[in-house]
């Protein structure tokens, strides 16, 4: 099955809230349309990021398996481990001494020369601070013309206000021009766009929050231990506040954004005004700043429902590759 594919490069807090393992091991299942060219580990808010975590999950995923049923065209699981590295552990600004293995390798990707393939850009998506990425963007300025940046904001630019802070005047003073879309703008809750992939929408039947991991994660996917399999472990989160455990992955709406228009047909990559499973977004300063986005004017249940909305939808995607175990 032939699909168009992106280069992508994932910071991530994996460590703390274990929405991230959530959607990670999703993302990996969409890695034929998703090629991994880096999984940086990052800070974030209560995060004790550590690489070896990362890796952990990445095998317990099971894609070679799923390579040996006839789905070839997904990564191996050696080649994402190859890319794989820590960044921070500690959040901060970029300044002498705060480059990382992690920013080092956003940088190397970044100036890979498939960045001359216009349609092939790469994109950073940010699930934690953007401790990495703003070291990279200080110690290679050029890079900022060769990538598109999406990163799910709010408790990631509290736990590192400075990094993020460094990456907006790196636009507003170098790079008038820089993509990005900042899902999350501050104060946190307001609006939280990426909330919307668990808040709100069709939660009925195998679709809620609960439930779909019940009945279409669990006892699936590549033996483990103690005759458990890879859906057996994964991990429930919880939304702030409350004491439900849930399958929450927030995260994960960065790269629906990318697989919006491949498997669905909602939405262009290249406008993030238009609808998208990934959530629909406006230009702040669109005379000064044209390809920066954030999320709409609206209450937070309205942007939410930006992405909500099309839940059956990409859970179904979801559902469909889960089932490729049982081939």
């Amino acid at each position: 099955m032939a699909h168009r594919s992106y280069r992508v490069l994932v910071s991530t807090d994996l460590g703390g809230d274990p929405d991230d393992i959530q959607a990670l091991i999703h993302l990996l299942h969409f890695s034929d349309v998703l090629r991994l060219e880096g999984l940086i580990s990052s800070p974030g808010p209560d995060s004790v990021n550590e690489v070896e975590e990362i890796r952990e999950w990445v095998k317990r995923t099971g894609l070679d398996a799923l390579r040996a049923q006839r789905h070839e065209e997904l990564m191996d699981e050696a080649s994402v481990l190859s890319v794989t590295c820590q960044g921070a552990t500690i959040p901060g600004g970029p300044g002498p001494g705060r480059e990382t293995p992690g920013s080092h390798w956003i940088v190397e990707r970044a100036l890979a020369q498939d960045y001359l393939r216009l349609d092939r850009p790469l994109w950073i998506l940010a699930w934690g601070s953007l401790t990495d990425v703003a070291p990279a963007m200080h110690d290679e300025p050029t890079i900022v013309e060769r990538v598109r940046l999406y990163s799910i904001a709010s408790s990631n630019t509290v736990a590192d206000q400075a990094s993020r802070d460094y990456v907006y005047q790196v636009m507003k003073e170098r790079a008038p021009e820089m993509f990005w879309i900042e899902n999350g703008i501050l104060p946190r809750f307001s609006h939280d766009t990426f909330r919307g992939v668990y808040l709100g929408g069709d939660q009925q039947g195998e679709w809620g929050n609960r439930s779909f991991v019940e009945q279409n994660i669990r006892g699936r996917g590549v033996p483990v231990k103690f005759r458990r399999r890879t859906g057996d472990l994964m991990p429930w989160s919880r939304h702030p506040g409350t004491e439900e455990d849930i399958l929450k992955e927030g995260d994960a709406a960065s790269f629906l954004y990318l697989l919006s228009p491949v498997l669905g047909g909602i939405g262009d990559v290249d406008d993030p005004t238009q609808e998208s499973w990934g959530g629909r977004f406006r230009r702040p300063e669109p005379s000064s700043h044209p390809n920066y986005y954030v999320d709409l004017d609206a209450p937070a249940e309205e942007c939410q429902a930006t992405i909500n909305k099309w839940r059956v939808d990409f859970l179904s995607a979801w559902k469909e590759r889960w089932g490729w175990y049982d081939a």
